[in-house]
């Protein structure tokens, strides 16, 4: 167990700086774990506190929005260390305060870099992401009469490269690829995942199992046994997937899903009745829902509530945990994100992976 060195220009942001600019910054200082941090600091560059994505994330739940401003989301003034403490006396600091980062300041507060906390995790822990890739592609034919909708090109290569390759930049290596319609086009194009640098395994439904029913016939070998990732193989997005992760354990969940914002504007004036008295009219308003991505974190419990060989979608799963008094969560999705399902959305998706991808 050792730090790495982080410059502290790399992570800081001015406390009137808005949650998105935050969210901008994370994304373009890394995806490792010890980026996961903003230090927000005054005028004096005097540090002021510490957030995360975590932070952000419930900074979203509790209403507000991308342009708040991220004293919004700002915790406590967090552990600092001093200039003059050794490597040995920061780790310990980190592992008791139980803290990944720690800013080391000088006499007038201001951060001097970041001290990030490395865990070399053993050869036995697998970081596992399951990827939906079974359906037929209805709704995109005639361009998937001959090939699963989850090998359509965007960019030149196909659209399950592009998720396998951005999973694998996010530490995830070991990866189970669900498959039926065609499932041999994914196989021979993918074989073991080794020409990928990752590691690849395939659960062939029988049968048309559901967004769910194939988590039921996984193997005991290839089960889980640790929090883990189920991914739909007809999105792009800019998620970074290990804050959703850390969100999902932080927060004790058994079961996490990504919750996209989507507005629904009703074209009429509607009023707001007490009984058959109306208290307030609304002209032409606008709801705003978190909708489901098709992204999902569980834990490893969860397979275990997924029938064997029957068809069950992952709604059928959410309110099956629910009922049994399981903690389900949502993150909120505030990061780019593209759903191929109609043949427009998949001539859309070629722009969207240039501008984002």
């Amino acid at each position: 167990m050792k730090t790495v060195r982080i410059p502290a220009e790399k992570l800081t942001i001015h406390k009137d700086k808005t949650i998105m600019d935050g969210l901008d910054l994370m994304t373009k200082a890394g995806n490792k774990k010890q980026h996961n941090i903003l230090l927000v600091v005054d005028d004096d560059k005097r540090l002021l506190g510490i957030i995360n994505d975590g932070d952000i994330r419930r900074a979203f739940l509790r209403g507000f929005t991308q342009q708040s401003s991220v004293i919004d989301a700002l915790k406590k003034m967090p552990v600092v260390a001093p200039e003059r403490f050794s490597q040995e006396d920061i780790i310990r600091i980190m592992k008791i305060n139980k803290v990944d980062n720690l800013p080391i300041v000088d006499e007038q507060g201001r951060v001097l870099y970041v001290e990030g906390l490395i865990e070399f995790n053993s050869k036995n822990e697998k970081q596992v992401a399951i990827v939906m890739a079974g359906g037929d592609g209805e709704r995109l034919r005639p361009l998937t009469d001959t090939i699963p909708k989850s090998m359509l090109e965007i960019g030149a290569k196909p659209l399950l490269q592009i998720i396998l390759e951005t999973l694998r930049n996010y530490g995830y290596r070991d990866i189970i690829i669900n498959i039926r319609y065609l499932g041999h086009i994914i196989k021979d194009y993918f074989k073991d995942g080794s020409d990928f640098k990752i590691n690849i395994n395939y659960v062939q439904e029988p049968k048309p199992l559901g967004t769910a029913g194939s988590l039921g016939i996984l193997p005991d070998i290839l089960k889980p046994d640790k929090p883990f990732l189920v991914v739909n193989g007809d999105l792009l997005t800019t998620l970074n997937f290990h804050a959703f992760l850390e969100f999902h354990i932080a927060a004790n969940y058994d079961f996490t899903l990504c919750g996209r914002p989507y507005e629904i504007k009703v074209p009429f004036g509607y009023p707001v009745i007490n009984g058959d008295v109306v208290t307030e009219f609304k002209e032409k308003p606008t709801f705003k829902h978190l909708v489901n991505s098709g992204i999902y974190c569980m834990s490893p419990e969860m397979i275990e509530e997924v029938p064997k060989n029957e068809y069950f979608d992952m709604p059928d799963l959410i309110r099956k945990v629910i009922s049994k008094g399981k903690r389900v969560g949502v993150f909120p999705l505030r990061e780019k994100f593209h759903e191929i399902g109609r043949r427009e959305s998949y001539v859309e998706a070629e722009e969207f992976y240039k501008k984002n991808l």
